[in-house]
């Protein structure tokens, strides 16, 4: 197989990203070292990784101190800097605001115990070793309590809800890391997955009594589930 000038370039690129960036000696990382290097664009991951999700061994106040300079949003866990270009496709976007839409609905700015936050609202998971995550949409309860890794910088700490728009990149991410953290929240009632590509929600539920989750897949536009006592139909989020 003979590379196009460009296929190469991008090929030497990636190459030189994970052998002499991503794997940095441990050594150095106790503090941020501004002779490491971290993409700070969406171009940068794009070429990096063609818009797969990137890790970056970090420590935690690297993770913070890249917040400050990155156009992305990433998470970390697991001693890692976890990412992907921050670009969302129509039916994703759409989704989003159908839910955030019905969630303003149950939860208005009448209601002075709960706010609804968008992607762009971190949190913060202490019983998961203080792994941060961003989920597409939250609930959180108020007044709220926040992890502060200093002023201006925070994340919450008591979401009652959250929901994440799955994707062929983050489907296995979002099963397999982040919703066992999400699931060790203790506030956290509900944990939403949506489908882009076709009519079907996961719902996630903490039985109160319990603590269990209850796990009740959907597909019908006509199925419903509870949120807050309120029913919502698939149809509401789908259209």
């Amino acid at each position: 197989m003979v590379l196009s000038p460009g296929q190469f370039f991008r090929a030497a690129f990636r190459l030189f990203y994970l052998r002499f960036v991503v794997r940095f000696d441990n050594n150095r990382r106790n503090t941020m070292n501004t002779s490491i290097k971290f993409p700070l664009t969406n171009q940068e991951l794009y070429d990096l990784a063609q818009g797969a999700i990137v890790r970056f061994p970090a420590t935690f106040e690297e993770y913070w101190e890249l917040l400050e300079e990155a156009e992305y949003r990433a998470d970390y866990y697991n001693q890692e800097i976890i990412t992907t270009m921050s670009y969302e496709s129509e039916d994703h976007s759409s989704l989003m605001a159908e839910l955030l839409h019905v969630l303003k609905r149950i939860f208005p700015k009448s209601n002075p115990n709960f706010k609804v936050h968008n992607s762009n609202r971190p949190l913060c998971i202490p019983d998961c070793d203080h792994a941060v995550f961003n989920p597409d949409g939250s609930v959180v309860a108020q007044p709220a309590q926040l992890y502060e890794y200093r002023p201006g910088m925070n994340a919450e700490l008591t979401p009652v809800l959250l929901f994440e728009v799955l994707s062929k990149n983050t489907r296995q991410y979002d099963f397999g890391e982040k919703l066992p953290c999400y699931k060790k929240i203790p506030t956290l009632r509900y944990i939403l997955f949506l489908e882009a590509q076709r009519h079907e929600v996961t719902v996630f539920e903490r039985i109160e009594k319990t603590g269990q989750w209850l796990e009740t897949n959907l597909q019908s536009l006509d199925d419903t589930f509870l949120v807050d006592g309120q029913a919502v139909a698939l149809r509401d989020i789908y259209g």
